[in-house]
């Protein structure tokens, strides 16, 4: 019975013991916190850190801040800039072309390089002048490297600027301020000297191509091609940018006018025909050419079955932009339900949409083919796409008009003459551009899948074709149009040719041919 009130008493003094251990303790460190506090040193070591993190971060902060370096090289102008980077690439912009990407160095500082404007009478004389491209090529690494010298010494002198702004408002206090600065300084410094200590100048034999680019390898020389080894680093460089000039001076060539910053930019694409490729290249050009809507007329498919949905399953999510889509003789209801699901994707059947700043209609091919063996007789071919294209009349006519019409087959268009000043059509598998006549032109195009799978049975195969349409964002005309062209099977090459529409054109009757038996037998 009294075991119980000598345990209580027990835990009580031992709980009174803990008590007085865990104060002791606290006052220990306490005392010690105290000590610490008022060492000369320990508030110098607290300030030190305080410094350094400061200046890494305005370091960091200055660095990404880094205008670019007007500079020429060779028949270039170009912008160099600085900038944080973890991966340490130099990156070579060729606007609206696409990026050469070199593993050039370790991060994390960056290089970017941008190409503005190319010299065609230096390029001409590289390409076509004997010796021009050794003459050239004596100066190349010597412009890379004044270029880059340039830029690291404006980016030292902008962070420094940066540490010692960033220093005075943190701490007010000159000498803090000023050891801020150097801090910047001296961190932006070590990092410019270790990835220049990691330069890997056998990089540049090694490119990695995005946008249009990565289809055409060629033209800036194959890793094979190009230079073998380090010694060889002038010769890379001079192949580099003489192949460079001569692509990018066919691009220079086409006419600017009719292109403002602010028109409106609509692709128009046909006849995919399952090639999955084809939804690469249009994520590439949607990106570089600052695309706002794309326009395909139709035969994304070949037999329209469900199983062939999963072709674009992912390819229409990689168009960040709206996808206008009017079906075309190869795609069933079944493909129309499958794209309908996507929320970027506008079904256009007898009906105009707002879309992008332009008024789009658009009507479904009224034929469903797959079979190339059971096609309806031409009377009756003629009369359903005849009966669509004036189905698509009315909508816009009850519209108040549109910008621009789609559909597939190029007959469907005859009955839109005079009602809307631009048809968009495909079917043929080859591109063309005709003037119906009372204000009306209709763009037939290629095959942007280049056919399918056709490719493969064809000793000449076709290519993939596309174009990027310019809109006034005013007068909603359309002012210029850029058509791309890339090989396909064995070949590796890109086309880029740009047509600017007359202000005033003159008007002709067009000998269209409106008989849908004249279609190719494969469609």
């Amino acid at each position: 019975m009294n075991d119980r009130p000598a345990a209580a008493h027990r835990a009580a003094d031992a709980a009174r013991s803990t008590g007085r251990g865990a104060k002791s303790l606290w006052r220990s460190i306490s005392a010690g916190w105290s000590r610490l506090r008022d060492s000369r040193w320990a508030r110098r070591f607290a300030m030190g850190l305080v410094i350094l993190v400061v200046g890494t971060a305005a370091a960091t902060g200055g660095l990404a801040l880094v205008g670019g370096t007007k500079a020429s090289i060779g028949p270039f102008d170009t912008t160099v800039a600085l900038h944080p980077d973890v991966h340490g690439e130099t990156i070579v912009n060729i606007p609206p072309l696409g990026k050469v990407v070199f593993d050039s160095h370790d991060g994390p500082v960056g290089l970017n390089l941008s190409l503005d404007s190319v010299d065609p009478i230096a390029a001409e004389a590289i390409i076509n002048t004997p010796g021009g491209v050794t003459t050239a090529s004596e100066s190349l690494a010597s412009d890379v490297t004044d270029a880059v010298t340039r830029v690291a010494i404006e980016a030292l002198a902008i962070v420094t600027l940066c540490g010692l702004l960033v220093g005075a408002l943190a701490f007010r206090n000159m000498r803090r301020a000023l050891l801020t600065g150097v801090t910047a300084l001296a961190v932006t410094a070590s990092l410019v000297g270790y990835a220049a200590s990691t330069m890997r100048a056998e990089s540049i034999s090694q490119p990695r191509y995005e946008g249009l680019l990565a289809y055409a390898p060629s033209v800036v020389g194959n890793a094979e091609d190009i230079a073998r080894n380090y010694e060889e680093y002038v010769a890379n460089l001079q192949k580099f940018v003489t192949n460079i000039s001569e692509f990018y001076a066919l691009a220079m060539d086409m006419p600017q006018f009719g292109i403002q910053d602010d028109s409106i930019r609509v692709l128009h694409v046909s006849d995919l025909h399952l090639n999955p490729s084809a939804w690469h290249l249009m994520e590439s050009v949607v990106e570089q050419f600052n695309i706002d809507a794309v326009a395909d007329t139709g035969d994304m498919n070949d037999w329209g079955s469900e199983q062939e949905a999963a072709y674009f399953s992912q390819g229409v999510e990689q168009i960040d932009v709206p996808y206008v889509f009017v079906k075309g003789n190869h795609d069933s209801a079944t493909t129309v339900a499958a794209l309908a699901a996507y929320d970027n994707v506008i079904i256009l059947d007898g009906e105009v949409r707002e879309i992008a700043g332009l008024n789009f209609a658009g009507v479904a091919d009224p034929r469903f083919t797959p079979d190339k063996g059971n096609q309806p007789d031409s009377e009756y071919a003629k009369q359903m796409l005849t009966e669509s294209g004036e189905r698509l009349r009315t909508a816009i006519e009850e519209a108040g008009g549109a910008d621009l019409a789609m559909v597939h087959e190029p007959p469907m268009a005859v009955p839109l003459i005079g009602v809307v000043p631009l048809v968009l059509a495909g079917h043929t598998h080859a591109r063309a551009v005709q003037d119906l006549g009372e204000g009306t032109t209709l763009m037939v195009e290629g095959s942007t899948g280049a056919s399918g799978l056709r490719a493969f049975e064809s000793d000449e195969p076709p290519r993939m074709e596309m174009d990027v349409l310019y809109f006034d964002p005013v007068t909603k005309a359309l002012t210029a149009y850029d058509s791309i062209s890339v090989g396909t099977v064995g070949q590796t090459d890109v086309t880029l040719d740009r047509t600017v529409i007359p202000v005033e054109e003159q008007v002709e009757e067009s000998d269209l041919l409106v008989d849908a038996s004249s279609a190719p037998p494969q469609d």
